[in-house]
Formats: C-alpha cells, structure tokens, sequence
C-alpha cells in the first residue's frame, strides 16, 4: 500500500521533468488522379486512388487527424490533388 502511494505521488513529478521536443504537426499528402483520355502506360503506372490520403493521414497521426485545404492542379496527364491537415497536439492528463 505504502508503495502504491509513493509511486502515485512520483509519478507527476517524473511526468513534468520530460524535455521539449519539438513537433512539426502540418503535412500534405498528394495523389495524381485520372482525368480524360489517359494512355494505358500511364494509367498502369497510376495505380494509386487519391482517396487513400485520408487514411494514410489518420494513420501517420498518433492523435486525431484534421483535414485542412484540397487543391487541384493540373497535370499532364490527369490531375494532382494535394491535402494538407495536422495533428491534433496531444494534451497530457499529467504533467504540464
């Protein structure tokens, strides 16, 4: 019982003495999209679906994914659509 209540009393104290670590939480993720009349070998190159970014995105973050602006440019051949969003910034239950 006494060690279960040291470790209760210690346990802010350690969680207030981790270092700074810096974070860059914005990042994009871009995707080439089909549009018109694509030949086949770059149809076969362009295997990726562009709705697979938010998902990549959800799983990069540890904390929750928040989408922010979709852009459109275009390319020859297709479309590149580009997203950017970040991470949530994790907020500790203990510590500061």
């Amino acid at each position: 019982m006494r060690l279960l209540f040291a470790l209760a009393l210690v346990a802010p104290l350690v969680a207030g003495c981790t270092p700074y670590i810096p974070q860059k939480l914005d990042f994009g993720t871009s995707a080439a999209v089909t549009k018109g009349d694509i030949p086949p070998e770059y149809a076969a190159f362009n295997a990726y679906d562009s709705n697979v970014n938010p998902v990549l995105a959800q799983q990069i973050c540890a904390t929750s994914y928040q989408p922010g602006d979709v852009t459109t440019a275009d390319a020859s051949p297709g479309q590149l659509v580009t997203a950017h969003g970040t991470c949530a910034v994790h907020r500790p239950i203990v510590g500061p």
